[in-house]
């Protein structure tokens, strides 16, 4: 019980971080399509590199189950339900230990 609060604590820590990312992804996706991001600079490429690491194993098995709508992901949209809703039932469980 005792290592069980820190170990919930940190899982929900990792959801609020990878909450950032989800957004971070959906917002530098929305730069690249409009053409505001330079991606031949090493920096941009390697920041949207990363993100798109971290998220698109995630959004692929996720938009295989969610087709878009009139050319509209919403794959992300059904990632931040999700993470909202496993934090939410580890909050709970954390007031009940």
């Amino acid at each position: 019980m005792i290592i069980l609060v820190p170990l919930i604590r940190l899982l929900m820590a990792f959801i609020d971080l990878y909450t950032y990312v989800v957004f971070a992804a959906v917002i530098v996706s929305w730069l690249m399509a409009a053409g505001v991001l330079n991606m031949h600079k090493s920096w941009v490429a390697q920041i949207v590199n990363a993100l798109y690491t971290l998220t698109e194993p995630v959004l692929d098995v996720i938009r295989r189950v969610v087709k878009p709508v009139g050319g509209l992901d919403l794959s992300p949209v059904v990632l931040l339900f999700a993470l909202y809703f496993v934090q939410n039932l580890l909050w709970q469980l954390l007031i009940r230990l």
